[in-house]
């Protein structure tokens, strides 16, 4: 975790390996990241209030950045 290159390579994989276990579904994919997989397949999408926020505004991001992308 003290490691930015490690950091940023774990959490790709591992949203690779999430985004792989839900078929792509990108909300089911951020839910999971945020709640864990095994409370997204239990509430069969998103599982709580917080992860919702979550998952707005990871979303909100996305689509921002795709018109307009960050500053370098």
């Amino acid at each position: 975790p003290f490691d930015p290159e490690q950091a940023i390579f774990g959490g790709s994989r591992y949203l690779r390996i999430l985004a792989n276990k839900f078929d792509g579904d990108l909300v089911k994919t951020l839910s999971a990241y945020h709640a864990g997989g095994g409370a997204v397949n239990k509430a069969n999408g998103i599982p709580y209030t917080q992860t919702a926020e979550y998952v707005r505004r990871v979303l909100n991001a996305y689509y921002k950045y795709q018109v307009e992308p960050p500053a370098p």
